[in-house]
């Protein structure tokens, strides 16, 4: 009874790759599997019946209400189900043709491209939901029917991505991993990702880094012996429970992007580590050192401006970092260049030392300098769009180096 239900399996979902808009009819169970029934849909395939062996997709929390659900949701748990997978994909290979598959002049091949096709509209709707269609897409040679039931797992399991965007974008315009967009999944993004129990052991940040990691020229591996490693330097989780009481990154700790040590600083998050790997990338425009004994207003205002909590001057894309046996905390806040229709990035750096004491404030643009001019006049469009992110803080930061005329 378990092979033959394994096999109705089979047989089943590879029918279901050509239905449009399923419709479940509750009513007629198969006496063995006890699944729901759904009739196939379409104008040559409406008198047509086929048993779909997911009783536990049907029932319980969660199932589908409506027709229109049933084969995204079939898919899904598909992906989900090495079991039903194996199954799926052998009877694509080598099971027999049904009586009424024959008569539609239905073919392996024809079975597969159909299947295949209702995976990816599968996945568009889920980059869809989770507002990053605009930013990651499927690469042409992402074919393998195995690969893709890969991604929609992974996808479907990976959490809220919303948070990437701005750091995409940065990346892009710095060069990292190639210039454009969208991000184009392939083969080898898929299964970089690693297996099923390392991709679960993995916080939503780190799963998201793992499929996109290449493209914005971050590497991220699991170790035998169960370590992470951000490119070639050991990243460490900072669990909740391990932060003192006072330590500055336990309030807003956040299980989805943890806390964590690299490089020997400690980061409010992942995402926050791995921007921070940007922030010296680009041109420097200008460049404020500040001695406390010498100028107390600058330094106080650049040491309020690492600790103060975002968004600082509107800002949201920011990386803070603590170096604990140093004193030293610094901080990347980008100004530009982390949305859409912006043509270039630029961010500034701010360091804050108590060993000696310092303050250090640098600014850095991806703008084309601009010919036969010197210093920040080299580059226009960023000294105006730092202005009218930073107001007067641009002054109170970097003094006179931004006193440029403007076209």
């Amino acid at each position: 009874m378990a092979a033959a239900a394994s096999s109705s399996s089979a047989a089943a979902a590879a029918d279901v790759a050509d239905l449009p808009q399923p419709q479940v009819n509750e009513g007629r169970t198969h006496r063995d599997t006890k699944c729901a029934t759904v009739p196939r849909c379409g104008s040559s395939l409406s008198s047509c019946w086929f048993i779909l062996p997911v009783r536990q997709c049907l029932s319980g929390h969660g199932r589908p209400t409506r027709p229109q659900e049933l084969l995204p949701f079939l898919i899904s748990e598909v992906a989900r189900s090495g079991a039903n997978r194996g199954a799926l994909i052998a009877q694509i290979a080598s099971g027999p043709l049904t009586q009424q598959q024959l008569l539609l002049h239905h073919n392996k091949e024809t079975i597969e491209s159909t299947l295949l096709q209702r995976v990816k509209e599968k996945i568009d709707a889920q980059l869809a939901a989770k507002g990053i269609e605009g930013i990651i897409t499927l690469f042409p040679d992402l074919t393998s029917l195995d690969l893709l039931l890969d991604l929609v797992y992974i996808i479907d399991n990976s959490g809220e991505w919303a948070a990437w965007e701005p750091i995409i974008r940065v990346a892009k315009h710095q060069g990292r991993g190639g210039v454009t967009l969208p991000i184009e999944l392939s083969s080898a993004d898929v299964e970089g990702v690693g297996s099923r129990a390392v991709f679960d052991g993995r916080c939503e940040a780190l799963r998201q880094l793992s499929l996109i990691g290449r493209h914005i020229g971050v590497t991220l591996e699991r170790r035998s012996n169960g370590e992470e490693r951000l490119g070639r330097a050991l990243l460490v989780i900072r669990p909740l429970q391990t932060l003192p009481a006072d330590h500055p990154f336990r309030n807003g700790y956040d299980e989805a992007n943890p806390v964590c040590e690299f490089l020997g600083d400690v980061y409010a998050s992942v995402r926050d580590a791995v921007l921070d790997e940007m922030r010296h990338r680009g041109s420097p425009v200008a460049v404020q050192y500040v001695n406390p004994d010498n100028d107390a207003p600058r330094y106080n205002r650049l040491r309020h401006l690492t600790i103060q909590q975002p968004p600082i001057w509107g800002r949201h894309t920011i990386s803070t970092g603590h170096r604990v046996g140093e004193g030293l905390f610094h901080r990347m806040i980008v100004l530009h260049g982390d949305q859409p229709g912006q043509t270039f990035e630029t961010h500034i750096t701010i360091i804050i030392g108590s060993n000696p004491t310092f303050a250090d404030a640098s600014l850095y643009t991806t703008e084309r300098p601009v010919d036969g001019k010197k210093g920040a006049a080299r580059f226009p469009q960023t000294v105006k769009a730092v202005r009218e992110v930073m107001g007067p803080d641009a002054e109170r930061v970097f003094r006179n180096w931004l006193d440029i005329a403007l076209d």
